[in-house]
């Protein structure tokens, strides 16, 4: 498993085309992807549950994360058993690349 942490850089945030372009590139890879938000105070009583996990292979759920520009993503990638690393670190930096780069080409 391998996971890092991106900030959403373009204007309108992940909306139902952002979404559609992260599945497309975590479906062409043999791992899982989960996505949650990074609260600023995650570790606050207030925000206890509130950052869920979601299927990062679902459009409809990327799109429920409804996160606007400047809020950072917890992009996590698991191949079965752990055995492939080097396709989880690729994946992950497509995303990175996607999201913070190219702006989701926005």
């Amino acid at each position: 498993m391998k996971e890092i942490i991106v900030e959403i850089k373009n204007e309108q945030g992940i909306h139902a085309r952002p979404s559609g372009q992260i599945v497309n590139i975590a479906k062409k890879y043999n791992a899982t992807l989960e996505i949650e938000k990074v609260l600023e105070n995650e570790r606050s009583e207030n925000n206890k549950g509130k950052n869920e996990k979601v299927d990062g292979k679902n459009v409809f759920g990327v799109m429920m994360l409804g996160a606007e520009k400047g809020e950072k993503l917890k992009l996590r990638a698991i191949s079965e058993n752990g055995e492939n690393p080097e396709e989880e670190a690729k994946l992950l930096e497509e995303l990175r690349q996607l999201i913070e780069i190219n702006k989701f080409f926005e």
